[in-house]
């Protein structure tokens, strides 16, 4: 499998990921992590900076979720990926109080929905992949065929 191939599926993820976390956090549920963050005595994170962390977080969420993927199914990878990323967040936040259940009420669906679409997105751009490479490698043993065979192959 090429580049191409292999960093297809974990662009995809990649930008996947960075719309959900930008549609939840900075569209969706804004007010509310203002409120939150200014009964904690701090600002919003949301300067250039930040936005560039967030941004490789998010690319190193998708090559995780890649790395899943090769080994489970997409459902089950995202459900897998949820848990670690999100879920014990969520546990330990919610342990110490730093967040409201109101709040974690919100966006433990919103990730739990993020993780496994990211991972249905990924499984489908490595399933295109790997059906390209099939359709390579069937052409490629049909020519060789032929050219033993002695016959023209159509292009």
């Amino acid at each position: 499998m090429g580049l191409k191939s292999s960093l297809t599926p974990i662009v995809a993820g990649w930008m996947w990921i960075s719309a959900c976390e930008f549609g939840i956090n900075a569209y969706w549920l804004k007010a509310e992590w203002e409120d939150y963050f200014s009964a904690l005595g701090t600002e919003f994170p949301g300067t250039p900076m930040q936005m560039l962390v967030w941004a490789g977080w998010a690319l190193v969420y998708a090559l995780t979720l890649r790395m899943l993927l090769a080994r489970f199914g997409g459902i089950f990878a995202g459900l897998i990926s949820w848990f670690m990323v999100f879920g014990l967040t969520f546990v330990a936040l919610g342990n110490i109080n730093m967040m409201s259940t109101e709040m974690l009420q919100l966006v433990v669906p919103a990730t739990l929905v993020e993780a496994v679409s990211a991972a249905l997105v990924m499984s489908m751009f490595v399933a295109i992949n790997r059906s390209r490479a099939r359709a390579k490698k069937k052409a490629k043993e049909k020519a060789k065929a032929a050219a033993k065979a002695g016959t023209p192959v159509a292009a």
